[in-house]
């Protein structure tokens, strides 16, 4: 298991997510949750470029970072 933020291009299963309340709501609206699969797309630059369930998303490492995949 790692970090999301650390990830690089390929497909993943979300393992678990620990951050702040305000930001697991915005993962789920995204469909972003535990048990889903997600593609990395790029990471670089702190910026990761992802695509789940409901299209595609950059998140910052920061909001990356509570995803452990």
């Amino acid at each position: 298991m790692k970090k999301l933020s650390k990830a690089g291009a390929g497909k993943y299963t979300v393992k678990w997510i620990f951050t702040e309340p305000d930001l697991k709501k915005m993962l789920e609206e995204i469909r972003i949750e535990v048990g889903k699969e997600i593609t990395v797309i790029s990471n670089c630059f702190g910026q990761i470029l992802l695509r789940s369930e409901a299209g595609a998303f950059v998140l910052d490492a920061e909001a990356a970072a509570g995803v452990t995949i």
